[in-house]
């Protein structure tokens, strides 16, 4: 007398025998969507938008607005877009990196159009320093008093107020305390769209700590030609002294020296944002994500970095050897650790912060750093070889319902899976998988790309489901007489594998029993049955077998199945 019950549903397991697996955890998951504890899929994503063919990177500029139909930005590579940090901002400022030089766009430099494309309409990601330093003169006149020497720069701002680093110093001016001078010979402001319209000056002078630094001494029109040093109490010390443009973008004046172009563009805490340029970790002027000054560099021990994951107040730097984890309040303080993981990323699109750990694929497996410290989130589910056959340099990762939702290209196509990395039973695979996603933290919803089609994840009709149990091994062989299948709503598909049976024996059954029986392999026979409605049913008789196992089909929620030898078993248990 036996009953197998089939309950839990924990996803696959592919590193384990599956006569030795868990309770609820099974061989087989498809389209599944964890969380319930029931057997249940995802709804098929629907159609809200289009952008061009072949886009790599989707992002929604307008957040705020409830539709997603309308403010999709695309581009055909890799580009991470980060709102920028202002409260009061009503124009949804974004800076981009991946596409060329950082970028910079807004919507009323899209002017309220519904781009649907990579922005025609942003600014480079800085403003470089003036070319030249001013000419100094002192004016006519008679003047009196003890003789002091002066040196002038000065800066560009926007309209943004976003402020270059200085000029290159003048010439001393040596001139008597009350005399005034003439300012001018400034170089004329850059080409491109950088919309700069004023000009800071700013004089030397010893402050309260006995250092000489240069003080604000007046803000002029882009246009203006001369002006003049009246003796005017001076302001605040000049504060972009170091403030390059991001990496990529022309410096201008006496800083230009030749660096990679930023990548993977990353919120921190603080007002800060951190990329990658070259080999190094850049580090933005907090609140001010157009100054990035080269002082803040990190540059990892023997390897490259390849991506950033953010963890609380803690930065990963993935890299092509081990991860390295830098913190601090600020860029000027940040303190680096090596992380005793020797996993290299080998996917840049697979990094994702999850808020408690980042997660990213390495040749091993799915890697984790987080709470508890590292791990291998594939451990026990996946051997290495299981892994690698999904093929790791090709999955790409994005956060969901707190899940890693997966994507990888295994030459058969793109397909899909998902982890929990708080309860890694097992993986939920999907039939499709989509390398292109995004995430409306606002909303918290995610879009897949499907060809040109923008889509909502987990919004329209439900999928199709497999699950398939572990290999149930009986204390001797036996004959399973009746089964049932508790679900929400039917029709549900039972499939009843009698396993390592003679094959004789098994194409004897099918031929007893066509269109109920089959053989998917010689040894193997089973049946498939339709489930209309609640209560028990009968099984084929005539044989009998050692190992066991069920699998169940279709897209309504099942809670659980069983099979027993009798009816009074199932009701008894």
């Amino acid at each position: 007398m036996a009953v197998i019950r089939l309950g839990g549903f924990f996803g696959e397991n592919r590193a384990t025998t599956p006569m030795q697996l868990g309770e609820g955890v099974g061989t087989v998951s498809r389209n599944q969507k964890p969380g319930r504890g029931d057997l249940r899929p995802w709804k098929s994503p629907t159609t809200v938008a289009t952008v061009p063919a072949s886009r790599n990177t989707i992002y929604r500029m307008g957040r705020d607005v409830a539709t997603p139909a309308t403010y999709w930005l695309s581009w055909t590579g890799t580009v991470h877009a980060v709102r920028t940090f202002d409260g009061d901002d009503t124009t949804e400022r974004t800076v981009y990196t991946g596409d060329g030089a950082p970028k910079v766009t807004d919507n009323i430099t899209l002017d309220g159009t519904d781009p649907q494309d990579n922005p025609t309409a942003y600014r480079p990601l800085g403003i470089p320093a003036p070319a030249a330093a001013l000419t100094v003169a002192t004016d006519s006149g008679s003047w009196i008093g003890l003789s002091e020497s002066f040196y002038y720069v000065y800066t560009y701002v926007n309209d943004w107020g976003w402020e270059s680093a200085p000029s290159p110093v003048s010439a001393v001016n040596t001139r008597p305390a009350d005399a005034t001078a003439t300012l001018s010979a400034f170089s004329a402001a850059p080409g491109g769209n950088y919309n700069i319209t004023l000009k800071r000056i700013y004089r030397t002078q010893t402050g309260a700590s006995g250092a000489t630094e240069f003080f604000f001494l007046r803000e002029i029109a882009i246009g203006t030609a001369s002006t003049v040093d009246d003796n005017r109490t001076l302001g605040d010390v000049l504060p972009t002294t170091a403030w390059i443009p991001a990496p990529g973008v022309p410096q201008g004046g006496a800083a230009n020296f030749t660096e990679g172009n930023l990548s993977f563009l990353t919120a921190l805490w603080n007002g800060m944002m951190a990329g990658i340029s070259g080999n190094g970790l850049r580090f933005c002027e907090p609140y001010s994500p157009y100054a990035w000054p080269i002082g803040y560099e990190i540059l990892p021990p023997d390897s490259k970095p390849v991506g950033i994951g953010v963890i609380g107040q803690q930065i990963l730097v993935l890299t092509t050897g081990r991860p390295l984890l830098v913190a601090g309040s600020s860029p000027d303080s940040m303190d680096e650790m090596p992380v005793e993981m020797p996993q290299a990323c080998v996917a840049p699109k697979s990094i994702v912060s999850m808020g408690s750990g980042v997660a990213w694929a390495s040749e091993d497996g799915l890697c984790w750093y987080g709470a508890g410290g590292p791990r291998l989130l594939t451990e026990g589910m996946m051997l290495r070889e299981d892994w690698r056959a999904l093929v790791p340099s090709s999955v790409t990762g994005r956060l969901f319902e707190g899940l890693y939702f997966g994507s990888y290209d295994d030459g058969g196509g793109r397909k899909g899976f998902l982890i929990d990395p708080s309860n890694p039973h097992g993986m939920y695979f999907l039939d499709t998988g989509y390398p292109v996603t995004h995430y409306d933290e606002l909303q918290d919803q995610l879009y897949v790309l499907s060809g040109q089609n923008v889509q909502k994840w987990d919004a329209g009709s439900a999928m199709s489901y497999t699950f398939k149990s572990k290999t149930f091994r009986m204390p001797k062989e036996i004959n399973f007489a009746c089964a049932e299948v508790v679900a929400s709503a039917y029709p549900v598909t039972l499939k009843v594998d009698a396993m390592s049976m003679a094959a004789e024996e098994v194409a004897a059954m099918v031929a007893k029993f066509p269109g109920i029986c089959s053989a998917p392999v010689s040894t193997t026979l089973r049946t498939t049955l339709t489930v209309n409605g609640r209560g028990v049913f009968k099984l084929p008789a005539g044989f009998v077998a050692l190992d066991w196992a069920l699998q169940l089909e279709g897209s309504n929620a099942v809670q659980g199945a069983a099979i027993a030898t009798s009816v009074q078993e199932l009701a008894q248990t």
